[in-house]
């Protein structure tokens, strides 16, 4: 099994807990893989290949392909669309080739639910038409749209799992909750881009990572599913579950909106149920759960808005 993106956020925690999701295991990313990973699953009984590079082009052949590669920062794009543009269709364009060369392994792909835009009428199912509406989304609409034509025209065996907001205690970068950690444990208000009204829905990466082993495990038809809670929050409701975890009051400071600012996401996770996938931690639980290890980790003298694992979430 060869795992694109193994420094991030969803691919460690896929990888150190629980059994090892395969016995041979390629780690593939341009960035530094935490040695701790390696070493404990070789622990664990696991063969352990670590791949420093930017694709997948010297990767030989494997049963399962799993893709949690990419640029993932909304207001990073936003400024610089071309590092989404040029990353994400790049590495979608790079796995399809891998899976043509090797038509007989599964390719799995981790996706987002931003692709899908806001919704009109209620939770959006897996057919739902592509509405990105900024770079980020517009960029991992691209990488799905090629994938897709690579299923469709050379017969590639594609998995494409859409996920929702994720929590971690191992969450690092410019994502809401390590910020807002950091920024109450050193006294200071959260930042809020607009009202702080909008909406998204909120998933522990641990249940994210359990349909991951079921695609890995072949658990269910390849195709595309939604993977996500259905339980949404506001960033202010966030923002108040995370000073609560900490013992703190909740401090916010007003901050100029996003250029384009999706009021919600939401999408209907029924077709990944069917096949036996239930998320199994209650968001604002896991939320206080994050916070208190982000916080402990910041305690210890870690800056949380550190880019060192953002690439996979």
């Amino acid at each position: 099994m060869i795992v694109y993106g193994a420094a991030g956020f969803v691919s460690t925690t896929l990888l150190l807990d629980g059994e090892p999701p395969a016995d041979d295991l390629v780690l593939v990313d341009p960035a530094e893989i935490d040695p701790a990973v390696p070493a404990r699953l070789r622990e664990r009984g696991a063969k352990v290949t670590v791949r420093r590079e930017n694709s997948l082009d010297t990767c030989s052949e494997a049963d399962v392909l799993l893709v949690i590669a990419g640029q993932t920062d909304v207001d990073e794009a936003l400024a610089n669309p071309a590092l989404a543009f040029v990353s994400n269709p790049a590495i979608a364009l790079n796995a399809a080739q891998w899976s043509r060369r090797h038509p007989s392994a599964r390719a799995i792909y981790l996706s987002t639910d931003e692709v899908l835009g806001v919704p009109q009428g209620g939770p959006l199912a897996e057919d739902a038409p592509l509405r990105p509406t900024q770079p980020y989304a517009a960029s991992k609409a691209m990488a799905e749209t090629t994938l897709r034509c690579y299923r469709d025209t050379y017969g590639t065996n594609l998995t494409v799992i859409r996920s929702c907001n994720l929590v971690g205690a191992r969450q690092r970068a410019r994502k809401l909750i390590p910020i807002a950690v950091q920024r109450l444990a050193e006294g200071r208000p959260v930042p809020v881009l607009g009202t702080g009204r909008q909406t998204r829905e909120y998933l522990s990466v641990d249940d994210l990572c359990d349909a991951l082993r079921m695609a890995v495990a072949g658990s269910m038809p390849t195709g595309w599913y939604h993977c996500s809670s259905e339980v949404s929050f506001t960033v202010l409701d966030v923002i108040e579950l995370v000073a609560e975890a900490l013992g703190v009051a909740a401090q916010t400071e007003s901050a100029p909106d996003r250029l384009v600012q999706d009021r919600a996401y939401a999408m209907d996770a029924s077709l990944l149920r069917k096949y036996g996938w239930r998320p199994r931690r209650p968001p604002a639980e896991s939320i206080g759960t994050a916070a208190r290890a982000l916080y402990a980790a910041w305690s210890s003298g870690e800056d949380l808005r550190s880019r060192r694992i953002s690439r996979g979430g």
